[in-house]
């Protein structure tokens, strides 16, 4: 039986968070890159394992996102290279070109990400508990709508207004932030 000591628990506990919270952009990342969902699930797999191999060369307090999309696209590629036989794959020139254009977006998604929820929390309560019904998972609109005891029409009709209102929300911000940067 092997057992940790604090900093390899620790070191444990710093990847997986680190992991957890790129995991979404990862596989969007390699999306990007690769055709298929199946693909890209058993790329990200293993990349994932790459990264937990290789995380004792990550150093702390660097940029996780930029270290495992670049192992990604390493992996991407490798898929690449064993399909090449596939006149429908893309050449790796492509895949660098995608990979970089992907990493730019993630960035730009990031933001958008930022400023979502800053105007989702400044949103009258009464918007605020529309977002909350419709958004929350495993509700629908129509089962919000019940529940508040309106039509589902109704609150279609509102989402929508709401919906508008956070698109110029996140608008000003976006340009709030490139105005500060």
């Amino acid at each position: 039986m092997a057992f940790q000591t604090n900093d390899d628990q620790s070191r444990h506990e710093e990847f997986v968070s680190l992991y957890v919270r790129n995991e979404a952009a990862v596989f969007s990342f390699v999306m990007a890159l690769v055709k298929h969902t199946a693909d890209a699930e058993d790329v990200v797999q293993r990349a994932s394992v790459t990264m937990w191999r290789c995380f004792d060369r990550f150093e702390s307090g660097t940029n996780f996102r930029a270290w495992a999309f670049q192992i990604a696209k390493n992996e991407a590629l490798n898929l690449l290279s064993k399909n090449k036989r596939d006149r429908h794959v893309f050449s790796e020139k492509l895949i660098a070109m995608l990979a970089d254009q992907a990493e730019e977006r993630a960035g730009d998604l990031d933001a958008r990400q930022r400023a979502l929820d800053f105007c989702v929390e400044n949103l009258p309560p009464n918007e605020h508990e529309i977002v909350e019904g419709c958004y929350r998972e495993g509700s629908t609109i129509r089962s919000f709508s019940e529940q508040a005891g309106v039509t589902a029409n109704k609150i279609y009709k509102q989402l929508n207004r709401v919906r508008r209102k956070l698109q110029k929300c996140i608008e000003r911000r976006l340009g709030l932030e490139e105005v500060t940067q």
